[in-house]
């Protein structure tokens, strides 16, 4: 075994109640992991120390542990489990075996490694201006917020806090991966998003490969006797809003009643689509909506934001309208031989759609209809009652003008070859 020499340096678990926070970089992640950097800044020796590193977060996953330091060769490193009693579970000790070429004097050293029991996500509040007679709300506030939760059963305190937007996958007992979704939608290609907003008063967005980072603010304590923590991301931002309602299908709906002999209609999707006017992205997370009613806001419906960079759109789904309904059935499908057709034959078929309004103002529906995936996919409307256009490969877009008290019937005809 080889021997440890030189001055045995003990480097003490430091209070939470210090000004230097003990760690100086955390990452959390969204799903129950998160990545902590400590640093310290030790008087070495030349040659050959011994270090005893006492901080390491509960349950560490001590094979992730990394040691750097400033000039300094590492050794060696052995953990043993008596430290700090967290939840009558003993943390991991460090033991390192550091060499120092240089002369002796101040050497800083950092440790970073992952560790589970943390956790993000994202919270939103959506309040719609108050609405006008026979108009829409045009308008609407939202506040973004975070609930960071520390259930590692010890006080966490980090001189810089990131929360990371993205897909991790790490290695689960037997070497299987284990994939942790830090949040429902990855973060978008680009390299780098950032936010030109003061870092004192908005967090910060940087692109890292899949993944994208938000600098949550510095020197934050999140105490074990508080499981959640929400911070801020930014309060009553102001975006327009347009409601969208939405009748959309694939290429075999029907919207048959008991039997198959009677149309049963459908409310429309109610949307809510804004674009992401503010300087920063925003992560994905619950959106709460409400509207205004005699002064009063009250909630009408929650969904999800996406991951949304600057200058793109999001929408949210409020439920389904009792005004606007719609009825889709398919007159008519048939494959007939074609001499023109990379195969020889084409798929023929006829789809109406009928869409009422109960209300008391005219309304405008987006009907959105699939086209059924067939040969080689190619696809041309050949009879339309109403102008479409193309959304994606297997789709087409009806904007119908639908009176009150009126219904509106588009009929189409579209071939696949």
């Amino acid at each position: 075994m080889q021997r440890w020499r030189g001055l045995l340096l003990i480097v003490p678990f430091l209070a939470y109640g210090q000004a230097t926070c003990p760690v100086r970089h955390l990452s959390i992640f969204g799903a129950n992991v998160a990545e902590v950097l400590e640093e310290r800044t030790l008087e070495l020796q030349a040659g050959e120390n011994a270090v005893e590193w006492r901080s390491l977060m509960p349950q560490a996953a001590i094979g992730t542990v990394r040691v750097t330091g400033e000039q300094l060769v590492v050794l060696r490193q052995d953990v043993t489990f008596d430290g700090a009693d967290v939840g009558n579970v003993k943390s991991p000790v460090l033991h390192l075996l550091l060499r120092n070429p240089g002369a002796a004097g101040p050497r800083k050293v950092q440790v970073d490694y992952l560790a589970p029991k943390m956790s993000w996500t994202g919270e939103y509040s959506l309040v719609l201006d108050a609405p006008r007679p026979a108009v829409t709300p045009a308008g609407m506030l939202l506040d973004g917020w975070v609930s960071v939760r520390n259930e590692t059963g010890m006080d966490v305190c980090a001189d810089a806090v990131d929360l990371v937007a993205g897909d991790v996958e790490l290695l689960a007992d037997g070497g299987q991966t284990r994939g942790y979704a830090a949040n429902a939608q990855m973060a978008p290609a680009p390299a780098v998003l950032e936010s030109e907003v003061d870092s004192a008063a908005e967090p910060q967005v940087a692109g890292l490969s899949v993944f994208t980072r938000f600098g949550l603010g510095r020197n934050i304590a999140i105490a074990a006797n508080t499981p959640i923590a929400r911070f801020p991301l930014f309060q009553k931002l102001k975006l327009a809003v347009e409601q969208r309602d939405i009748f959309e299908n694939d290429a075999q709906t029907q919207t048959l009643g008991r039997g198959g002999f009677m149309l049963q209609p459908r409310g429309l999707e109610v949307r809510l689509v804004s674009r992401n006017d503010s300087a920063a992205l925003l992560p994905n997370g619950t959106v709460t909506i409400y509207s205004q009613d005699s002064g009063l806001a009250q909630v009408v419906g929650q969904d999800r934001i996406p991951i949304t960079p600057v200058g793109s759109d999001f929408s949210v789904t409020q439920g389904r309208s009792n005004v606007l309904q719609g009825t889709r059935r398919v007159i008519d499908r048939r494959e007939v031989p074609d001499a023109m057709a990379r195969n020889h034959m084409k798929l023929v078929t006829k789809v109406e759609v009928v869409i009422s309004n109960r209300g008391k103002d005219a309304a405008t529906a987006f009907v959105r209809e699939g086209v059924e995936n067939w040969g080689y996919g190619e696809w041309t409307v050949i009879e339309s009652s109403h102008p479409q256009h193309k959304l994606g490969d297997r789709m087409m877009e009806f904007r119908i003008q639908v009176p009150a008290k009126e219904s509106v019937k588009v009929e189409y005809t579209v071939e696949v070859r």
